[in-house]
């Protein structure tokens, strides 16, 4: 009986010392600064840390750096919408790509689609059925943009 209950208590430790740490680790704000890792469509092509390709956000504000050169800043909003699937003709498992980020109230062009996971970020966009698509993913370096 000892040895059920030692075995029961270590169980019940290391489940949740591991949940634990898992919210530790898994941040999804996007508040921060991000750099490209990987973008995909018809080929894909990886960055090396440094590359220069940087998205910064604040609670409302955004920069776009290209190569370490701003290319665009303004505002952002992120919004629920379910509706990936129609867009980038390709099916995601239920509650990804869940949210839409728009940039400078700029809701005519193309739809993007945001997931952040595991202090990575990942926009789609684009039909990939009919213009190719496209996927970047993003590596969150900083935390606190300044």
């Amino acid at each position: 009986m000892k040895h059920i209950i030692s075995a029961l208590c270590i169980c019940i430790f290391i489940f949740f010392g591991s949940c634990k740490k898992e919210t530790q680790n898994n941040s999804s704000s996007i508040v921060g600064t991000w750099e490209l890792r990987q973008a995909s469509g018809q080929i894909t092509i990886n960055y090396p840390s440094g590359n220069g390709n940087i998205l910064k956000f604040t609670a409302t504000n955004y920069e776009s750096d290209t190569n370490g050169v701003l290319q665009k800043s303004g505002q952002y909003l992120i919004v629920a919408d379910p509706t990936v699937e129609q867009n980038v003709c390709l099916v995601y498992p239920p509650g990804q790509f869940t949210n839409r980020i728009i940039y400078d109230n700029d809701t005519i062009s193309h739809k993007q689609f945001i997931q952040i996971s595991n202090n990575k970020l990942s926009i789609v966009s684009g039909c990939y059925s009919y213009d190719g698509g496209s996927t970047r993913e993003y590596e969150k370096i900083e935390s606190n943009p300044q």
